[in-house]
């Protein structure tokens, strides 16, 4: 045992971002395949991926703001809300337009996201002085440059997330499968779509810096459709995304 317990801790300082890219890429990959199966079953996939394009406009306007108003550099809470607060923009831009709007909502989505990333893109130009985000990171993902409060920030976002899911899980079941009598016993559907919504985007910032805002879809989307093939149940298919999500990560890491 004393052996073993050596030879891990010489890895690690022979490895010192080893341990870090683990733990980061297996609280994201767990969470993304959870709340992806509401969203594969909801079939709100490319709404996901839409939140997910516009959380890079969400991060610099976060950024930009703690510049420009107290005049100090954005953390990571403050690009959080930044980012949670770009995902409704975009969800409710996309609800209130196909309301008034001949448009489809499928090609609402699809207008709102690349016009709302094309929006981020362009902001660091704009204020070039003032935002100093390397956004290569934000698109291809940094796993081997996780920090501490980037990991801190990951496990805070995959308590509540679990949370959510495990305390409102016979709502959410109800309002995936039947909406109408979800409503119909007093379920208040329109805040749990919310709250579903406040969650995707927080997995999708935790899960930008693993492996950026465009293949975070794809631990979103993977393994939850994965798991759907597989599982007749919800009970049975949360646990299943999570455990594909996280062996896709770690097959991946390990390549």
């Amino acid at each position: 045992m004393q052996s073993l317990y050596e030879s891990l801790v010489a890895f690690h300082q022979q490895n010192p971002h080893f341990l870090k890219a683990v733990l980061a890429g297996t609280l994201v990959s767990t969470v993304c395949g959870v709340i992806g199966c509401f969203i594969v079953l909801r079939r709100t996939s490319f709404l996901a991926d839409a939140v997910a394009h516009s959380m890079l406009a969400g991060v610099v306007c976060g950024y930009l703001f703690m510049k420009r108003v107290f005049h100090t550099e954005a953390h990571a809470p403050a690009m959080l809300i930044g980012a949670v607060l770009a995902g409704f923009f975009t969800v409710a831009m996309v609800t209130t337009v196909s309301r008034f709007s001949r448009v489809k909502e499928d090609a609402l989505i699809g207008i709102m996201y690349t016009g709302v990333f094309a929006f981020g893109g362009l902001l660091p130009s704009l204020f070039s002085q003032d935002v100093h985000i390397d956004l290569y990171h934000f698109v291809v993902g940094q796993l081997l440059g996780v920090s501490d409060t980037d990991l801190w920030m990951m496990a805070f976002v995959a308590v509540v997330v679990f949370s959510f899911v495990i305390l409102t899980f016979r709502s959410l079941q109800l309002i995936t499968f039947d909406r109408v009598m979800a409503a119909s016993i007093g379920i208040n559907v329109l805040v749990l779509d919310y709250l579903l919504t406040t969650c995707t985007s927080l997995v999708v910032v935790s899960g930008v810096h693993v492996v950026g805002v465009i293949l975070v879809v794809g631990l979103l989307i993977t393994p939850a459709a994965t798991a759907y093939l597989l599982c007749d149940r919800l009970t049975r298919m949360l646990p299943t995304a999570a455990f594909f999500g996280w062996t896709s990560f770690m097959f991946g890491y390990l390549a």
